[in-house]
């Protein structure tokens, strides 16, 4: 059995005063230090690798999604593109839906929040509207995927969103509300159902990501139908549009 560095530097003390038996001082056991087995990394260290685990899987699979719709895409692909096993995957998410569920909650709270924030600000009606249509391409941006997921989603007649998410739709819609509301209430804006006044204004915006992607597929740069619009002229167009609508008749 080795000796520990304490147990050898006790036996060369014994040694150095007991020589051996020609005079000759007794040799010593030179003492190695052991190399120390790295332990565990330190909690921040992990935590930010299983972060950076969770978000590759969670890019991973809206973009599969979003391609593929749900049914079109499996645990396996979605672990190969994220480059981590299923057991990883499934450490932080249960389930396939539970993924899904969280990709499209992820976008819904994020609009939501933002929204509300634009709803209880102290502008005027028709500059909360331009807001809101700005914030909607300035998302769009940031999370591509999800145009052409909800698109497939609500065209299949939301199956697979739950009643909390169904919640967080209400949010955005419910915020929505409230600018028109306020709207009316100023004399900016024409009495106007809130359900027509949304679809026309997140209708057109959301068929135009998906365009987009569209145009994206190599060899249809040419096409009329595929042409690059400037994010702005987008923006711009959009605002006047839903201005244009909700503007009140000076004639009634």
């Amino acid at each position: 059995m080795p000796f520990s560095p304490e147990s050898i530097a006790a036996r060369n003390a014994r040694r150095a005063n007991r020589p051996n038996a020609d005079g000759a001082p007794a040799e010593l056991v030179p003492i190695t230090t052991r190399t120390r087995r790295p332990g565990p990394a330190p909690a921040t260290a992990r935590q930010g690798d299983l972060t950076a685990t969770r978000d590759l899987v969670f890019t991973a699979a809206a973009t599969a999604f979003a391609r593929d719709g749900f049914d079109g895409v499996g645990v396996d692909a979605i672990a190969r593109a994220a480059g981590v096993n299923k057991a990883m995957l499934y450490y932080h998410f249960k389930s396939k839906l539970e993924l899904y569920r969280t990709i499209v909650r992820d976008m819904l709270r994020v609009v939501s929040t933002a929204v509300a924030a634009i709803a209880d600000s102290n502008v005027a009606p028709p500059a909360k509207i331009e807001r809101f249509i700005e914030t909607l391409a300035t998302m769009r941006e940031e999370r591509p995927w999800f145009p052409p997921l909800m698109m497939r989603e609500m065209s299949a007649g939301a199956p697979h969103l739950d009643p909390d998410t169904l919640m967080l739709m209400r949010g955005v819609f419910t915020a929505f509300g409230r600018i028109l509301e306020q709207g009316v209430q100023s004399g900016h804006f024409r009495p106007v159902h809130p359900v027509l006044a949304y679809v026309t204004i997140l209708g057109p915006m959301m068929m135009n990501a998906v365009r987009e992607r569209a145009a994206a597929e190599p060899g249809r740069a040419h096409l009329p139908m595929f042409v690059a619009i400037p994010r702005q002229d987008l923006i711009a167009h959009m605002q006047h549009t839903a201005l244009s609508m909700l503007a009140k008749d000076p004639t009634r």
